[in-house]
This record gives structure tokens, sequence and C-alpha cells, in this order.
């Protein structure tokens, strides 16, 4: 069976348009340069979002997605769980409410910040958000869970070195990966990472970040593990949308906001 993905935002932290800044792309004319914070739909037999950043409520209007029921985080930045609250209105759906999985460090930073989702004393409106944290095996390292019947397999990735801040990754079914906000994958991970149909890697900038791989890093890296297909997301505004069509190898495309591609 295939499985739909959309990509609801390909834009880094700050969106594109970044406000305030005029450069050639800020001011592009063309929609698929037009980038809303990263965020992504699988439209699978259950389904699922990967991140809510703080432009989540107009992605899911301009998808017509009106149905959610588990969302995987990466980190705890804002433009990946800034909209978190924007699921309230989907949790009323079904008495179960919607899954959220993250691991400790992001789930306790969203505890800081919704505090109210956690109160004991129920109230009109309250969120059903039932947060999980992601499961480890005996070594202590991400262990694989299924949605349904899809298999994820979480992959640990260094973010902020100096900090030790990381971020995790997604690989779907063995066959789809979904990694963004990093510099490097930790290697008790990169064996799930070879010979995929579809590797999704956010990058940026085409020049060196000290948090967050370039564009061509990013390519090298989908080459590097074998993947058929790969696609860049999390772009900031250093490149048109046609320029980076032309500019990438063709088994590998710059996303955009509303892009589907199947797997």
């Amino acid at each position: 069976m295939s499985i739909k993905i959309i990509v609801l935002g390909s834009g880094t932290s700050t969106g594109v348009p970044i406000l305030g800044k005029h450069t050639p792309v800020n001011h592009s004319k063309d929609p698929k340069d037009t980038r809303l914070r990263a965020s992504l739909f699988i439209d699978g037999k259950l389904p699922i979002i990967i991140d809510t950043g703080p432009d989540f409520r107009l992605q899911l209007l301009n998808n017509q997605i009106d149905d959610v029921s588990h969302v995987l985080l990466t980190h705890s930045h804002y433009d990946h769980v800034g909209g978190l609250d924007d699921l309230r209105p989907l949790c009323f759906k079904n008495d179960k409410g919607i899954t959220c999985f993250s691991d400790d460090f992001t789930h306790r930073e969203i505890i800081g910040r919704y505090q109210y989702f956690y109160r004991e004393e129920d109230y009109f409106g309250k969120p059903k958000i039932n947060f999980n944290l992601l499961p480890e095996n005996e070594n202590g390292l991400f262990a694989s869970f299924y949605v349904g019947e899809t298999l994820i397999q979480p992959v640990k990735l260094m973010h902020i070195k100096n900090k030790s801040f990381h971020s995790i990754g997604y690989v779907f079914d063995k066959k789809f990966a979904y990694l963004t906000d990093f510099r490097e994958v930790f290697t008790e991970y990169t064996d799930f990472l070879y010979d995929l149909d579809l590797m999704i890697i956010g990058a940026p900038l085409p020049k060196p970040h000290p948090n967050h791989l370039s564009i061509f890093e990013a390519v090298d890296l989908i080459n590097k593990y074998r993947a058929k297909k790969g696609a860049i997301t999390h772009l900031a505004d250093g490149k048109f949308h046609k320029e980076l069509e032309n500019e990438l190898p063709q088994h590998i495309r710059p996303a955009y906001d509303g892009m589907e591609l199947s797997i």
C-alpha cells in the first residue's frame, strides 16, 4: 500500500519571506518561494503529523486536513512546537484524543510551556493530547514502535553540538526518512538510513551553518545513504525554488509547501 506524504511547510525557523529582510527570494512572486515553517503530513491508515510549528493551523487549512490521530515531534524549538495548541479543536473528534510522541527533553520543555495541558481538573475545552515518550530498548537507544500498521524508528541527531542539543528524525516502514535540524547523525542509528526509497532532509542554506547541514551537504548525505529519491526542506532565503530545481541532481528535489510525495 502506498503512503501519501504532504510537505505542509518547507521553511526555516523564520519562515520565508523573512521579516525585515530584503533579499530577492523574500520578494519573489513564485508561490514556491513562500515557505511556512517545516512540518509534514503522512496520510496512512492512521494520519501522522511531524511537528506543529507556529504556522500549523494555516497549514491544515491550506491542505484541507481535519483528521489527525498521531503527532511526532522532532525537538522543542518554537518553529517545531509553537502551534501545538492548534491541535485542540481536532482533539474532540474522538474520545481518545490525539497521541503525541517525543523524547524526554522535548516533553519536559512542553510541560513548561503548556502547563494547562496537564492540569488534573477537567474543564470545557481542555486539550485531549496524550503525551508518550519515545520507547527505548535495553541499551538505552530509541526503539521502533507502531502507529497503526506503520513501523516507526526514531533516529537521534545532533543539532547544537556545544550544548549537546539533539533532535529526532524518523524512519517509516524502512522506506522513508524525515531528518531535520541537525549537523550529525549519531553513529548508533546510521544503519537505519541506508537504501531507503525516500529521504527528506532539512538544510536551510547553500553555505555552511553551525547547527544545520548546508543544502549540498544534505545532497551528499542522501547519496551516501543510497536513497533512491531525496528532498531538501527547512529552506531559508538563500536560493529561489527554480534555482534549486536546476542545481540539484534530478533524484533530489527542493521541497515546497503543498508538495506531495508517495512511497
